[in-house]
């Protein structure tokens, strides 16, 4: 038979170890889903906040009750497009939300007065990579869309390593401008879904040294 102070105190560990069980579960949960955590997966895509607009990208503008001002054209080369009443304007670079602000600005400072713009991305400038080396699969592949892509997701496009490739041992050549980079990767590591592919990477899958 407990004593009354035995029952409280068996009674307050119980509703700690309740506490210590519902705070974790809120922690694994906020570690899945929040900053820093997983990348999204093959078929997400980031918002329209996080893609920058590249040259190439095929744009469709829209100014809200001034349908003359529809138009749909390619991202050239300088990184610009076409708006009524203002000319060419610099979007490469930019979010569509930075690109659409943008755009208001100078249209407010011409004729419109606090125009509502819109802009959307109908077809993407393919992000080419490059795969080779002990895989199934070697040649060239495209960065789908707005997704991210982890170095074991492009190795899984080229088929995966064949049976005496080594994904332990893996060389990334990245150009950063005018500089060449070569980093060494383990694509086995839990860190490696951390390591984005970028457009113009070449991924060399060595043999395994036996």
């Amino acid at each position: 038979m407990r004593t009354p102070s035995e029952l409280n105190f068996w009674k307050c560990t119980q509703r700690c170890a309740a506490l210590i069980l519902i705070a974790s579960a809120l922690f694994s949960g906020g570690c899945q889903s929040g900053p820093g955590g997983t990348i999204p997966e093959m078929g997400q895509t980031p918002t329209g906040d996080v893609y920058r607009l590249r040259p190439g990208d095929v744009v469709l503008l829209e100014v809200f009750q001034e349908p003359y001002m529809t138009t749909r054209q390619r991202i050239l080369g300088d990184g610009t497009i076409s708006v009524g009443l203002i000319g060419r304007v610099v979007v490469a670079g930019q979010t569509i939300s930075e690109a659409s602000k943008k755009i208001a600005a100078q249209l407010n400072e011409k004729q419109l007065v606090n125009p509502q713009v819109n802009i959307s991305i109908e077809a993407y400038a393919p992000r080419r990579f490059t795969v080779w080396g002990q895989v199934r699969s070697p040649g060239a592949y495209v960065i789908p869309g707005e997704e991210q892509l982890s170095l074991p997701q492009a190795i899984a496009m080229a088929g995966g390593n064949t049976d005496i490739g080594d994904v332990r041992n893996v060389v990334v050549t990245r150009r950063n401008g005018s500089d060449t980079q070569k980093l060494k990767v383990n694509a086995m590591s839990p860190t490696a879904s951390d390591f984005l592919i970028q457009e113009g990477d070449t991924v060399f899958v060595k043999e395994t040294l036996f």
